[in-house]
């Protein structure tokens, strides 16, 4: 089963945005959506008061995926972060990250687990200074043309390629590009890696 999981991040990423990047992700990927959590809990609400996350975690089945945009959607605090991935990996579970289009399991390197947490302490360390937050993207008048750029990244065709065809600037193309990843979803491919030791799982059940 994959499972789509939202929630309001701290660094105000919208939870619109999210769905639109992961079922963007997926529909380039062809994966189907089996399900869809939003998890409505207060941002400062620990681990261990938020049942309804539990409940959810504890209702998945060995081998279904779980979608995030970003992995901070679970918890700002990395102490956190690491509890619910042993979770994760203890009832042999699948967490994608479509931010970064990578995917980590049970047998995931345990180096690629911790560059991805530094990862994430550095942008945590990043989303406190002044301006726009971080993940936030404003619209375009390109974003109608979305799709069709995908389509036409993954058949090869080059930026200037993409402008002539949809009759714009290569310039505002490229930056529409940049701006929104879609090369990175038109083309990387999930990064499944290998040999994470195996977790006790810390989170109780609800109940």
């Amino acid at each position: 089963m994959n499972c789509i999981y939202l929630r309001r991040s701290e660094e105000g990423c919208p939870v619109a945005m999210q769905e639109h990047g992961i079922r963007d992700f997926m529909r380039v990927k062809n994966i189907p959506v089996d399900c869809e959590k939003i998890d409505s809990s207060p941002l400062n609400r620990p681990i261990e008061e938020r049942e309804d996350f539990k409940e959810f975690i504890h209702s998945l089945k060995e081998g279904d995926r779980i979608f995030v945009y970003d992995l901070r959607v679970f918890s700002p605090r990395v102490g956190e972060l690491i509890q619910i991935l042993n979770c994760i990996f203890e009832h042999n579970l699948t967490l994608v990250i479509t931010k970064y289009g990578v995917s980590i399991k049970r047998d995931t390197p345990s180096h690629q687990v911790i560059t991805l947490l530094n990862t994430i302490r550095e942008e945590n360390r990043g989303s406190a200074k002044i301006g726009r937050p971080k993940g936030s993207i404003s619209r375009s008048k390109y974003d109608k043309h979305k799709e069709e750029i995908i389509k036409m990244i993954k058949e090869g065709k080059s930026v200037s390629e993409i402008a002539k065809e949809l009759g714009y600037a290569r310039s505002s193309i490229r930056d529409y590009i940049s701006s929104r990843n879609l090369k990175e979803i038109a083309l990387k491919k999930e990064t499944l890696v290998k040999d994470m030791p195996k977790s006790e799982c810390k989170i109780s059940e609800k109940g």
